[in-house]
């Protein structure tokens, strides 16, 4: 991924351009009336604010509040996906209460307690710019950025490299912090270091250093938590990511541990087919590093195919991971979710 900054206020215009025709509303659960469309057979809301077609999360959502199995229900024919979601809506009319229908134009993208606290995108961004390290020290890596319509990744860079010895060239790095939130339910707000390497423009995310879920959220808090936490990100967290990734040029593994490491970055991204990528890349990655077969060109393969992903949460779970490997010698991998990235487990040994 190419290194290229943008300012606070391009990112401001892309996130205020993605709001509009956002609306919220409050409605009581027994107002809601479930249909499927004829033809297309998509999923559609009724309550007294409109007709709302389901996006795919809302739909998982709504399977998760009515205790449904999501696979099920997406094999089911049209008539009979009606008939289910009708009767457990229905047992749920009974315990009454309401619900936060967040919607888009016609979309339906959010289907949430009443409980959840909104902390939108622009929310965080006007934490951000409350920051005075942000726009100044640190800028938006553009090409990192991402706006979908179930998570915003935000990785903010330092313009100026640190050079480090990489055998017998010097390599450039860039430490910075990423950003995440979701407006849909989909991840909490977090702030993680990062590492841009200028060569190849693998990018490394390090565990979670805040995290808060959108319930409770008090904003001028957070923005303090914010400000702290990117100090300590960028004097403490990547330096020591950049630190490992030079060590790990001495660290070998054999090719059953490289195997593991392979098999396990592809289940966490829920994609077997990656297997073979990994594999491409750790050997082109060999060729161009001449380093052997070590974690520096393992870690170096994940994240070249994370680079390629179309999707911003999976090129997370694939750097994230690759950096805990760098952390930990490769004796920790992430397990279960990206949520959870320091459990134990050894893969070097």
């Amino acid at each position: 991924m190419r290194l290229d900054f943008a300012t606070l206020d391009f990112v401001c215009q892309k996130v205020a351009a993605d709001d509009e025709g956002k609306r919220d509303y409050i409605c009581p659960i027994e107002h809601l009336t479930y249909e499927v469309e004829e033809g297309s057979g998509q999923s559609l809301i009724i309550c007294p604010f409109g007709q709302f077609t389901l996006t795919p999360f809302a739909e998982i959502q709504i399977c998760q509040k009515l205790g449904i199995p999501v696979s099920y229900l997406r094999r089911c024919p049209p008539w009979l996906k009606r008939e289910n979601i009708d009767y457990w809506l229905e047992q749920r009319k009974r315990e009454g209460g309401e619900v936060l229908l967040r919607t888009k134009g016609d979309w339906l993208r959010a289907f949430l307690s009443k409980s959840y606290s909104i902390f939108d995108n622009k929310d965080l961004l006007d934490v951000l710019s409350s920051v005075p390290s942000i726009g100044n020290e640190i800028l938006p890596h553009a090409s990192g950025l991402s706006l979908t319509d179930k998570s915003f990744h935000l990785p903010l860079i330092k313009p100026e490299p640190v050079e480090v010895q990489n055998g017998r060239r010097k390599e450039r790095l860039y430490l910075g912090v990423y950003l995440r939130n979701s407006e849909v339910g989909f991840l909490r707000v977090s702030l993680s270091a990062c590492l841009h390497r200028e060569g190849c423009g693998n990018i490394f995310v390090s565990s979670c250093l805040l995290s808060k879920v959108h319930i409770g959220i008090e904003k001028d808090i957070l923005s303090q938590k914010i400000g702290e936490f990117i100090g300590k990100a960028l004097s403490l967290t990547a330096p020591k990511i950049a630190s490992a990734l030079i060590k790990a040029l001495s660290v070998e593994i054999s090719e059953n541990q490289r195997g593991r490491v392979f098999l396990r970055a592809a289940k966490l991204a829920g994609k077997k087919a990656l297997l073979e990528l990994f594999e491409q890349e750790y050997l082109q990655e060999k060729i161009e590093s001449g380093v052997g077969d070590t974690l520096f060109t393992a870690t170096q393969a994940l994240t070249r195919v994370a680079q390629h992903l179309p999707d911003a949460d999976d090129r997370y779970i694939l750097s994230r991971f690759a950096t805990e490997l760098l952390l930990t010698n490769g004796h920790r991998e992430t397990v279960d979710s990206p949520e959870n990235i320091a459990d134990p487990c050894l893969l070097l040994t």
